[in-house]
């Protein structure tokens, strides 16, 4: 019986320590990231980042983490259209970081190697489209 009780110590101080070395980030944050994309004209669009087809816009677009890297390049195609470019960066998200800092440095520097803690930026996009000439 002292064993089962020592093993579930054990387990406990474990699930524990599990739980406190995670950020704020890596819980709450998800797997995804979003973006918006506002028109007035409603053209459809194709929305591109680093040559990969991500969505339709105008609307939001949801897609995994691992698809904007620090730097990626965001264009909106459509027909008839100019392309426009966008530079995405890669930033740290105020809220989790105030929240890691606050619970410690280690969920602060988890967050921070893991790159969750780094949100797109911008998300928020208002499509102009031009017509070509």
């Amino acid at each position: 019986m002292k064993s089962l009780i020592g093993s579930f110590v054990l387990l406990a101080a474990f699930l524990g320590v599990s739980i406190l070395h995670q950020g704020c980030a890596t819980i709450l944050a998800g797997r995804t990231n979003s973006m918006v994309f506002t028109s007035e004209a409603e053209v459809p669009a194709q929305v591109f980042i680093d040559d990969t087809l991500v969505g339709q816009a105008p609307g939001k677009i949801v897609f995994s983490k691992q698809v904007v890297q620090h730097g990626s390049n965001l264009e909106i195609r459509a027909e008839g259209y100019k392309t426009q470019e966008y530079l995405i960066l890669r930033k740290p998200h105020p809220a989790f970081v105030l929240a890691d800092f606050f619970t410690g440095i280690v969920p602060l520097i988890v967050d921070t190697s893991n790159g969750n803690i780094l949100r797109p930026s911008p998300r928020k996009f208002d499509i102009k489209l031009e017509k070509e000439d």
